[in-house]
């Protein structure tokens, strides 16, 4: 493939999915790119002679009176082969638009076109692995290219074939060594795709100004100042500014940045008095729903006197991406403050980088796996390594713990040592309980650090998480089974160390069983995972196939180990036996409350929570705390007469299907209904996919895509209706999905927890377009009463002008 070839950008629009079942084109458009320009369209509507289904008309605004008088496909079948002669055949998802193309073609009695052909979408994965989603629209609004009008041909070809120049904008601007590795790997990409990623990559020509991607650009940029050394600002007492304690002293200094109130100034003035405290004090604040909880603890950061270390913990990693980029914008406005901040994980949540060389040195000589391609673009990107940086969908590869860091790795070291000259440090809960301690000492503080958790809800299972532990025994059975196949066909020299390894792995297994009391169980533990790590460093040394990871295996002795030394906080130790799986576990668990008081607490010397809701198990957590820890009174929302209430229409099971039906003619957008189970999802989503699908989108909850991806793909859709479990509603604080505009709670007063529908309710009150239909008890009004703005007094249907946006 060369440079100077002639490429044309294809979309189809059609009225199903396959030609062999019916399927026929009623859209085509065409771009066509020479010479790295757009230089010419093409696009016509086409009569498929059968009527548009429904939700096709509703995903493309194509409806019959469109197509009625425009040419059928056998019309202009041959003028389109003629345009498509001697190009290179691009489209965003090729193995359906070129195929499609083709059978149509072979049915009106044309010849198939053989043309190279290359898929955006597999590139982009590539090129562009910390995007947000491999959509047109996802792709076009991440890379801020233009998108008229989506899911028109027309419009989708043109996008498409600025993505094409972005892609090869973005190949040949990758450095000379990413870019000799990724070339000297068989990706097993589709079609011609991997031709054009080499002749993209060695491309020399230019762009025009106006052609070039600003994402690309800053990326460049970005990438010629990662290694450069940063003009360290001096800090100056004489210059340093006094806190703002008055509304009017922090607008004039922060101006339309900062969106304040009466509110969120006594908010900041209180957070910045506990962090600047001498005493071990924990307070736990509980702002109005719409105070803008994370910039309202950040700020006084800035004017702390440097005595200790403050950290930030969460395990909700969009939350901690928000926190530095609300910390990097407060440095550029504080010059005179300068404060330092880092994020630091676990060993294992970095890429060790001479591991991953080894991989792909390997994938040369065999193949290379996607998500390999993907880290090496982002490897020559990222300033850190940390996979938090990745999407989910690369972070979760099983295979990505084969290269990741321990903590004698050059990127977690670096990000320790970051950490070690931060003010403020950034980080998860597991982290924290594994590193917190030792980077204190390693600093040299004199005080201990303070603490902000702004969404605590995590913490009781993070403590779990980090201190307690399981032995997968099954897999480890499976693992050394395995492990001695491979090793009975060494020369019987190299055998007897096997053999002993072997032997001892047996020995330890035979002395561990379910009736071991906690204290033995430990004992057994700590020998199953010595004589594991034994067996993994011989396979390791010998390069057998195993999926048995060293460093896992050292972090849970690491743990057994401060389990025996502390068995005061062990709860119990327990079997869990599937048959049917073969698989048997020993899991460890931990006294979260013991954990929390004598090993959390005492760690620190200022703890802030701050949320805009607690369940009463939470609260009830976080102030038992031991003496000498000053308890400072809870901080709960302050209610006035004027504070926004959630408008909520309030229905009975008689009229509750009329009510629904009305909030749907108010022409709302975006729907969700949380439901009771599995099978009540099912339930709604047909009925909901019958009498709507024609004008929204409709996901459902473990039907079309995981919980969290659910509610992003429907947050993406211009209308869509989400169906989920009340798993959604705890989802919804600790980790950051979409706020619905309409929650809909059939049949609510059954099943949903006073606790749930509080959470929902306090996260709906920072959407000013919220609107609540629910079925709901007594007690479950009286519970959220206080909140809401019932539109419908004596649960009377509401009419149609009540519910539409104001």
């Amino acid at each position: 493939m060369k440079e100077s070839a002639a490429f044309v950008i294809v979309d189809l629009e059609t009225t199903s999915p396959s030609v062999e079942n019916g399927g026929r084109i009623i859209q085509i458009g065409m771009t066509f790119v020479k010479n790295k320009k757009i230089v010419e369209h093409f696009d016509s509507f086409v009569n498929p002679a059968q009527p548009i289904d429904k939700k096709i008309q509703q995903l493309t605004h194509i409806n019959p009176k469109d197509v009625q008088d425009a040419p059928f496909f056998e019309e202009i079948a041959p003028s389109l082969q003629a345009l498509l002669k001697g190009q290179i055949f691009v489209a965003h998802n090729v193995n359906f638009d070129l195929p499609y193309l083709n059978a149509e073609f072979l049915r009106v009695g044309l010849p198939e076109l053989d043309l190279q052909a290359i898929d955006t979408v597999q590139l982009a994965q590539i090129l562009f692995p910390t995007a947000p989603g491999y959509r047109l629209s996802d792709l076009t609004s991440y890379l801020d290219l233009p998108l008229v009008q989506a899911h028109r041909a027309n419009a989708d070809a043109e996008a498409t074939a600025y993505l094409m120049l972005a892609l090869w904008q973005k190949a040949q601007s990758l450095p000379e060594k990413t870019k000799r590795t990724l070339l000297s790997v068989d990706w097993g990409l589709i079609r011609q795709s991997q031709e054009f990623l080499t002749m993209a990559a060695k491309s020399k020509g230019s762009f025009a100004d106006d052609a070039k991607v600003p994402l690309v650009v800053e990326t460049v940029e970005r990438r010629a100042l990662r290694h450069r050394q940063p003009n360290k600002k001096k800090k100056s007492e004489q210059k340093r500014l006094p806190y703002p304690v008055k509304a009017a002293e922090k607008v004039a200094l922060f101006g339309r940045f900062l969106d304040l109130d009466a509110k969120r100034n006594r908010l900041m003035n209180q957070v910045h008095r506990l962090l600047n405290g001498s005493q071990h004090e924990l307070s736990v604040l509980q702002p109005a729903p719409q105070i803008k909880k994370t910039l309202s603890y950040l700020l006084p950061l800035f004017f702390m006197k440097g005595r200790k270390t403050n950290w930030l913990l969460s395990d909700d990693l969009s939350l901690i991406v928000h926190q530095k980029q609300l910390l990097k914008d407060l440095n550029e406005r504080l010059p005179e403050h300068s404060l330092r901040f880092a994020s630091l994980y676990q060993p294992s949540g970095y890429l060790d980088e001479q591991k991953f060389r080894s991989a792909i040195k390997r994938a040369r000589n065999k193949g290379g796996t996607f998500w390999q391609a993907q880290i090496l673009v982002w490897l020559s990107e990222t300033p850190t390594a940390a996979f938090a940086e990745l999407p989910r969908g690369i972070r979760a590869h099983p295979d990505l713990k084969e290269v990741a860091a321990d903590a004698q790795s050059e990127s977690f070291q670096a990000a320790y040592q970051a950490a070690k000259q931060a003010d403020v440090v950034i980080s998860t809960y597991q982290t924290f309980f594994a590193w917190g301690k030792k980077l204190n000492q390693d600093q040299g503080q004199k005080e201990k650090p303070a603490v902000i958790l702004e969404k605590p809800f995590g913490l009781q299972k993070a403590i779990q998480n980090s201190l307690g532990l399981t032995l997968p025994l099954g897999f480890y059975q499976d693992q050394v089974a395995k492990l001695a196949d491979q090793a009975a066909q060494l020369p019987a020299k190299a055998r007897g160390v096997w053999q002993v390894n072997l032997h001892n792995w047996s020995v330890a297994c035979q002395k561990i069983d379910r009736t071991l009391s906690e204290k033995e169980a430990l004992k057994s533990g700590k020998a199953i995972l010595d004589r594991l790590i034994a067996l993994e460093e011989l396979a390791e040394k010998a390069d057998f196939s195993t999926k048995l990871l060293g460093f896992e295996l050292n972090e849970k002795r690491a743990k057994l180990s401060w389990l025996a030394a502390h068995q005061e906080v062990l709860k119990r130790a327990f079997w869990t036996i599937e048959d049917e799986k073969k698989q048997q576990d020993l899991t460890f668990a931990v006294k979260e409350d013991v954990v929390y008081q004598k090993y959390f607490l005492k760690q620190l010397s200022q703890l802030l929570v701050i949320a805009s809701f607690y369940p009463e198990e939470l609260k009830h957590f976080l102030l038992d705390v031991p003496k000498g820890v000053i308890q400072q009174d809870t901080v709960e929302w302050e209610k006035s007469d004027d504070d926004p209430k959630l408008p909520a229409v309030l229905s009975a099971e008689r009229n509750e299907d009329k009510q629904i039906q009305a909030v749907f003619a108010a022409g709302r957008k975006h729907f969700l209904f949380v439901v009771e189970d599995f099978a009540s999802v099912k339930h709604w989503y047909y009925k909901l996919s019958n009498h709507y699908g024609d004008q929204y989108v409709v996901y459902a909850q473990d039907l079309s895509a995981p919980l969290k991806k659910a509610a992003w793909q429907a947050s993406g859709e211009e209308r869509s209706i989400l169906v989920v479990t009340p798993d959604y509603i705890q989802e919804l604080f600790e980790q950051s999905i979409p706020i619905p505009e309409v929650a809909v709670l059939p049949r609510a007063n059954r099943y949903l927890k006073k606790e749930a529908l509080q959470l929902l309710v306090v996260a709906m009150l920072k959407n000013p377009q919220s609107l609540l239909l629910g079925t709901l008890s007594q007690k479950q009004l009286r519970s959220v009463q206080n909140r809401l703005f019932v539109l419908n007094s004596g649960r009377r249907l509401a009419k149609v002008d009540q519910l539409k946006v104001k």
